[in-house]
């Protein structure tokens, strides 16, 4: 068939939004006694803390009226109590995540199923004493008197002692404990045990810019008390996001590992201590790169300005299959940190991004790669592994390449403002995704919505091996087929060590994982397995679900195979993977040699891999779509638009194709439900077909519509249904694929500003009852992607119109103006069945268009 161009779509007609879900049902609580009993010890720790902590801080710096965090904890949620903190003097709303899987019990259980998991919230609210005495006051009258009357502004907290499942001071363990900090700070002085410690000093953000002054100058104070430094500082408004980059003396590092007992760590200002410069390559094997014959594929005329942007580590700009395609800007001077043969990780990526698999000798792209050096080699290690510099916080590092691009630096005007896309393949191995959004995922949403640029993330990779219930033997003895099982079925049951790395939790990027697949030939040594003879997720992709259990990751790609050591010895199987090597299989990707070659290649593997290969999808979407809107001579809707068009199409000819299959041949015992959980877990959508969503052919059309609205608007769209689907009976696919940004609203639990999602209306909306994917999973991110599909002849019947809506609402806020997006939708019938569907569907829409068109010049 002929390869048919994609379709834009009439101006929508404004509707009212359709109804979304409501939630479950309420909880069963206790009485007031038996709350009073049951959390008396909890308010009497909380009592007792606070009133140390007032005499410690009146000894060691009096003067200072000190402010303490408290956390609460509830079963549930209780309405409006953001708004209600903020209207009691002495108390600050710093934010709230939510807590998942709680067990019921004899006190709290869900209304209509007692035995369901329930959800609740974390709340944390910084209080002045006076704030603080009320407070332990409204208790102790609550639990002696449950018909009292709360003071003016506090009803609120009635519902949180009703609900209210813990409740605590924010303590140094809290600031120390989980965060990789004093394993690094362990590990730092293992390596330099009399050079200065430098690490992260988050603050709590505080919503006075005079008192996050305050608060930053009191750190200040006590770092320079301590015979360290405040490196830099970072505060960004629209993350709630203050940090400070300390440097201190090793002694010190070494008291607090001691015992703790340091003003800094004690110090209410602060809420996490983390590490610095941990987001890092991993080195490989030394083994003989290989010297690819094949022609590097010669570049047709570039464009001058740049699409996609790469924030990464600096490149072999000159090796044959990167000369003349990329574009370095390398205002740190990074460059000067880098010998030649030390630019793995970013000539890597780049090559990945521009050429592909150097297996598959894909086209390079149709404009430069601007490339923005943000790793550099650490000297430390051996042979200098890549990694964050110690000299910069990530979060202020990132923001400014990204602001230098769309506003310029300094005097300098903006040096990349046509990128509509930034490859972002870093993760943070001490920021497991538990519920909370971390600092560079917000950063990461933020600037997609401030600066309309779409965001590709790697899931991030657990290199870690893999240990099975079962014996190395029984393991050995076990079929290929069932082996491929048990070790499927082990990365699964490991699931909380193998979750998501900051920042693939991001809402607003396309967060990808790997598949176990690429194009390369191996044979097997003796000892060693490929655990996977057909595609799968990879062993060392990250994966679970987003943020309030939306879909994550959101795409799948090849990342590389790895061949493991097969389990010996009489003690528990443990699978080892030969995550550093350079041979085959993997993904063929250019290497800088250290004999000065500048046409040898290795091959590598990691979800930074399948990261790079996205993006180079979406420059080809890119490219589309940039050809036809300038047909439509609508240039202007390019530049609007495309960022969320691109994520839509990107994602739009995503399946979960044979994957689906082999999981659950791991799960048999798993019903649907569970399954679809599983799946989507692991692969999110699925892996794309971007081909299917850059161009149409004659039993498939695709159809495009963007715009923009506000909470409480809707767009309809119609897309005609052929007359040649009347009365047949043939089997008949609708795909539809919905993209946003949403601006976060870091210290609302909802977090997204908005909420859109696509509803099918009309006489066809029963074809919705066949999905491919969880309905409301589908509904919490910003990629809103479903497949419809069946036989039925009673829907998407001929000569009618298909309508599609788009709905928002207000989410954690209110949307001020209007949300940009982009809207694909497929409609196709089974290949080899002779009905041809895209030029009735594309004439009728032309007439539409052409109907329009007087209205649209008035």
């Amino acid at each position: 068939m002929s390869r048919l161009p994609l379709i834009l779509l009439p101006r929508p007609e404004s509707a009212d939004p359709s109804g979304r879900p409501r939630g479950g049902g309420s909880i069963r609580t206790p009485s007031v006694t038996q709350q009073y009993q049951r959390l008396g010890p909890q308010f009497t720790r909380l009592e007792q803390a606070l009133s140390a902590r007032r005499l410690e801080i009146a000894n060691t710096a009096p003067g200072i009226e000190p402010e303490y965090t408290v956390v609460i904890e509830t079963y549930g949620h209780v309405s409006e109590f953001f708004r209600a903190i903020q209207r009691i003097p002495g108390l600050e709303w710093l934010g709230e995540n939510e807590l998942e899987g709680l067990e019921p019990n004899d006190d709290f259980q869900d209304e209509r199923n007692a035995e369901k998991p329930m959800s609740g919230r974390t709340m944390l609210v910084l209080s002045d004493r006076r704030a603080i005495d009320e407070l332990l006051s409204l208790w102790k009258g609550y639990g002696n008197d449950p018909t009292m009357q709360f003071a003016r502004g506090w009803a609120k907290f009635r519902d949180v002692f009703d609900t209210l499942k813990d409740i605590r001071y924010w303590s140094v363990e809290d600031r120390l404990h989980d965060t990789g900090v004093i394993e690094y700070w362990q590990e730092e002085l293992e390596y330099a045990p009399d050079q200065p410690v430098r690490f992260e000093a988050e603050l709590w953000f505080r919503a006075d810019v005079y008192k996050r002054a305050d608060s930053q100058a009191r750190i200040e104070s006590q770092v320079n008390q301590l015979g360290g430094q405040v490196v830099s500082n970072c505060c960004i408004e629209g993350i709630a996001y203050h940090s400070l980059l300390v440097e201190l003396p090793a002694i010190h590092v070494e008291r607090i590992l001691d015992d703790a007992d340091v003003t800094l760590v004690k110090s209410d200002e602060v809420m996490l201590f983390r590490p610095i410069g941990q987001m890092c390559t991993i080195g490989g094997d030394e083994v003989e790169p290989e010297e690819l014959n094949i022609e590097a594929p010669a570049s047709d005329a570039m464009r001058d300005t740049p699409r996609v942007a790469l924030l990464d580590g600096l490149p072999l700009a000159n090796h044959v299959y990167l000369e003349g395609k990329l574009r370095i800007d390398d205002p740190e001077s990074f460059e000067d940190s880098y010998q030649a043969n030390q630019r793995l990780h970013g000539t890597a990526m780049a090559s990945l991004i521009v050429n592909g698999d150097l297996r598959e000798a894909g086209a390079p792209l149709s404009s430069p790669l601007y490339v923005r050096p943000i790793l550099k080699p650490d000297q430390r290690t051996l042979g200098g592994v890549e990694t964050l510099p110690a000299d910069y916080l990530p979060v202020d590092l990132i923001h400014r390449a990204v602001k230098r691009m769309f506003e310029g630096e300094g005097e300098e005007e903006p040096v990349a403002p046509t990128v509509k896309v930034i490859n972002l393949s870093i993760g943070d191995p001490n920021l497991h995704f538990n519920g909370t959004m971390s600092p560079l995922a917000r950063l990461v949403d933020w600037l997609s919505e401030e600066y309309n640029v779409l965001f590709c993330v790697s899931a991030g990779n657990h290199s870690q091996a893999l240990r099975l219930d079962m014996e190395s033997r029984a393991f050995r003895d076990l079929s290929e087929e069932q082996q491929h099982i048990e070790a499927f079925r082990a990365a699964q049951l490991d699931t909380r060590n193998r979750k998501l790395l900051s920042p693939a939790e991001s809402i607003n990027a396309l967060t990808i994982g790997a598949t176990h697949a690429d194009a390369s030939e191996v044979n097997l040594l003796a000892g060693k397995l490929e655990l996977y003879t057909n595609e799968m997720p990879a062993l060392y992709s990250a994966h679970g679900n987003g943020y309030r259990r939306s879909i994550k990751p959101d795409l799948m790609l090849p990342g590389g195979r790895v061949i493991h050591d097969e389990p010996i010895g009489l003690g528990d199987a443990t699978l080892r993977g030969l995550w550093g090597s350079r041979s085959a299989p993997g993904l063929m990707v250019p290497f800088p040699h250290d004999g000065g070659s500048l046409c040898k290649t290795v091959y590598s593997r990691g979800t930074s891999n399948a990261n790079a290969i996205a993006t180079r999808s979406c420059a080809q979407v890119c490219d589309a779509l940039e050809l036809l809107f300038e047909e439509h001579n609508r240039q202007g809707s390019f530049e609007q638009f495309a960022p969320v068009l691109i994520k839509a199409l990107v994602a739009h000819g995503a399946g979960w194709g044979d994957i689906y299959g082999h999981i659950s041949e791991a799960f048999p015992e798993a019903n649907r439900t569970k399954l679809k959980s599983l799946v989507s877990q692991h692969i999110g959508y699925g892996k794309p077909d971007v081909s299917k969503s850059i161009y149409c052919l004659d039993n498939r059309a695709t159809v495009l519509g963007f715009g923009g609205l506000v909470g409480g608007e809707a767009h309809e769209y119609q897309l005609p249904i052929p007359i040649e689907l009347g009365g047949v009976e043939l089997w008949r696919k609708l795909t539809v694929t919905l993209a946003w940004f949403a601006k976060p609203s870091p210290r609302n639990i909802k977090y997204r500003g908005s909420a859109l999602w696509a509803t099918l209306e009309g006489e066809n909306r029963e074809f919705a009852t066949e999905r491919t994917y969880d309905w409301l999973q589908v509904r919490r991110g910003t990629l809103h992607h479903e497949v419809f599909e069946g036989e039925d002849i009673s829907v998407l019947a001929g000569q009618s119109e298909l309508t599609v809506k788009v709905n928002c609402k207000d989410d954690a806020t209110s949307t001020a103006e209007p949300v940009k997006y982009g809207l694909a939708i497929t409609l196709e019938v089974a290949e080899g069945e002779d009905v041809e569907i895209y030029e009735e569907i594309k004439e009728r829409i032309n007439v539409k268009i052409r109907e329009q068109a007087p209205l649209l010049a008035r």
